[in-house]
């Protein structure tokens, strides 16, 4: 077996309201700790409340099952075994020592029972001398929290003729016996700091040779790498470092540790944990809800707030060492990263990464800022199990119409667009001479193959600024006026953008962009008309009562669909969103468009619907909408049909996004069911029912 010292990490223990082990928050806080350096696992010790899982030995299976899964058997294990009565400690090692053969020990005396010294000793011996010798011993001394029973130098000598006994987790409350602990350090039997507040005066005491058979036990190591670090500069008798590195540890407990009671120090961690990694834990997991209930009524919102600045302050001083995910089984370390993409040429020529920032919310990818030594680049990974999309990088066919390398009346379109389709590796750069009509960013690199990940995935450069939606929230929270000739100017520019991008002009109506060029032309009006009909009949299931007079009203305006016969290359997600801008020297300009997931080949009044839902019709004022419609119409006819077709797609998709949050609602375990519907449902039916009166 393996010898244990250095950090060994106090873990917590994530279990739901019946205390059964939770496999997904335990599996990431497992990869999160030996991420950041750690030698080590404690499983229910003190942090990982142990004393609860006492008797529940298939629970402690399922944890340290999984726990040896990921290590590997590469990280010694430890499981805190807690109890007055002996035989009860015997048994609970005697089960899990059957199972497992590489596991590490640790236990306490009597929890609740006040023993002389003598009956300690008896109590250890008994233990000791009935196990079998290769199950290694650690003891635990914290008189504080084990009913005053304390365990003192003599003992530990006394019982050093137990070969099993390969040492100690001192509580550090006696400095004295401490001193007189460090006196037995060697290479078969290890000391280690149970007080972590105090790590850098324990180190000190320890002569130097010694210290690399001792160790910490830490819980801040849940979260942090700071300790690999003072172990580090023990074994080098960095003075200096080791003082500062201390107060630095000291001064993030103070603020991430809430001690009201017990147990609020684990339960600080385990919010500063699921903060950590809010965006890749799934909504469903029954513990977070156990834990944020629990921290509500502990914790105000000061609190909270401390610990969340805490955590990202940590994260930005690398104090913390992410992992990154790719939809929820793939995890990956920092290094992991880099090894990953190292062998793409065009990546390498960006020079060493220097940061990853993400992942980043959407509803279809997942996303992280790559900062290179040359270069900042987004990566893009489908990971979306609820939008099945055409399972291509959409820009590199959208990419060559953008600048019209592609053109839609080329006799031999459909052999390179099955050219580029087949494609499953490659970049698309605009040549300066020849830019995109509207502004993009070059697409650095895409891979379709899902032979590095197992996603397809894109390379964009980054576009500086922020989406259009988060700028006018900023304006609104902060009381300034919208009205203004900046943003007349802006929403005039996208009209302008709109009208160009609706000026690549196709001779039909294709389903899918993989039909471009081919001879799989489809009835737009039909598509529309099968389209609407099951988005009738889904919502019919979902509680919509009216589908007579969504009909009837379809039926009454259906020419303006029919008649039309332009067809254009179309964004399908004009919204905020996907709007970047910058605002600087007095005016907004637009950096950017993104979000082209969704792009297709349809008529033009599709691309106004999120437009008018998302952006103009929320602000309701009334010059933005005269400045984008006029700038448009420059291009395009604007008239009273068009608006109407415009009423006919929002239909559309306003049933679509109904059926689809309410689908979302009936798989989703966390949200309660109620007799009201969600707000945005009720918007979606009033809107709705607003069109068809």
């Amino acid at each position: 077996m393996t010898h244990v010292n250095g950090v060994i990490c106090n873990t917590l223990t994530f279990y739901n309201k019946n205390y059964e082990i939770d496999k997904e928050l335990n599996s990431l806080l497992i990869r999160h700790i030996l991420t950041n350096d750690i030698n080590s696992l404690l499983l229910f010790g003190n942090t990982g409340e142990g004393q609860i899982f006492s008797d529940k030995i298939e629970e402690k299976i399922k944890l340290i099952d999984l726990s040896f899964e990921i290590t590997k058997q590469k990280t010694p294990i430890i499981i805190g075994i807690y109890g007055d009565d002996a035989d009860d400690i015997l048994n609970q090692i005697e089960t899990l020592a059957k199972k497992f053969t590489a596991l590490n020990f640790m236990i306490t005396p009597p929890i609740t029972k006040k023993l002389s010294s003598q009956d300690i000793k008896s109590y250890f011996e008994n233990i000791l001398s009935s196990i079998d010798p290769k199950n290694q011993i650690y003891l635990h001394n914290n008189p504080g929290l084990f009913a005053g029973n304390e365990i003192t130098p003599n003992l530990i000598e006394e019982l050093l003729e137990f070969s099993n006994l390969k040492g100690l987790n001192d509580s550090f409350y006696n400095i004295k016996n401490c001193k007189s602990f460090i006196q037995l350090l060697n290479k078969n039997f290890s000391v280690c700091c149970g007080m972590e507040e105090n790590s850098q005066v324990f180190f000190q005491l320890v002569p130097i040779e010694q210290r690399k058979y001792s160790g910490i036990v830490s819980s801040i190591s849940n979260l942090v790498n700071m300790f690999s670090k003072l172990f580090r500069y023990a074994l080098e008798d960095n003075i200096l470092e080791l003082l500062q590195l201390q107060e630095q540890i000291n001064d993030i407990r103070n603020k991430i540790y809430f001690k009201q009671n017990e147990n609020c120090e684990s339960l600080s961690l385990k919010y500063a944990f699921l903060y950590l990694y809010k965006d890749l834990i799934s909504n469903s997991i029954e513990h977070i809800n156990f834990i944020t209930t629990k921290a509500q009524d502990d914790f105000d919102s000061i609190v909270k707030e401390r610990i969340e600045a805490t955590m990202n302050y940590l994260v930005n001083q690398k104090h913390i060492y992410h992992l990154y995910s790719l939809g929820k089984k793939d995890i990956y370390q920092f290094h992991d990263i880099i090894k990953t993409f190292s062998n793409i040429d065009i990546l390498v020529k960006q020079g060493k990464v220097k940061k990853i920032k993400g992942p980043y919310k959407a509803d279809i990818n997942t996303l992280y800022k790559v900062i290179f030594e040359n270069s900042k680049l987004v990566f893009r990974f489908r990971t979306s199990v609820f939008l099945q999309l055409e399972n291509i990088i959409n820009e590199k066919l959208l990419f060559p119409f953008l600048d019209k390398t592609l053109n839609p009346e080329e006799l031999d379109l459909r052999k390179k667009v099955k050219q580029i389709i087949n494609s499953k590796t490659g970049s698309y750069i605009f040549k300066k001479e020849n830019p995109s009509i509207i502004p993009v960013r070059n697409l650095i690199y895409y891979d379709e193959t899902k032979e590095i990940i197992p996603y397809i995935f894109s390379v964009q450069e980054y576009i500086r600024g922020k989406p259009l939606f988060q700028l006018i929230n900023q304006y609104i929270n902060e009381g300034k006026n919208l009205n203004t000739s900046k943003f007349l100017n802006l929403f005039e520019n996208l009209g302008e953008h709109l009208g160009h991008l609706h000026s690549i002009k196709f001779d039909s109506f294709y389903r899918k962009i993989r039909d471009i060029g081919g001879n799989k032309k489809i009835s737009p009006s039909a598509f529309f008309t099968n389209e609407l009909e099951n988005k009738i009949q889904e919502a019919k299931k979902n509680g919509v009562d009216f589908g007579n007079q969504i009909r009837a009203y379809f039926n009454n305006n259906k020419t303006l669909i029919e008649d039309d016969k332009e067809y254009v290359l179309i964004h399908n997600d004009f919204q905020s969103q996907n709007i970047i801008v910058k605002e600087e020297l007095g005016t907004i300009q637009i950096n950017g468009f993104v979000g082209f997931d969704k792009w297709c080949v349809g008529h033009r009044a599709q691309d106004f619907v999120k437009m008018d839902y998302w952006i103009l019709k929320p602000l309701n004022i009334s010059s933005f909408y005269d400045a984008f419609y006029k700038a448009y119409s420059k291009y395009h006819k604007v008239n009273n049909d068009f608006r109407k077709k415009i009423e006919l797609y929002k239909l559309l998709w306003l049933l679509n996004e109904y059926n689809f949050e309410s689908d979302l609602i009936r798989k989703s375990k966390q949200i309660p069911i109620i007799n009201t519907v969600p707000s945005s449902l009720e918007n979606y039916l009033f809107e709705i029912k607003a069109i068809i009166r």
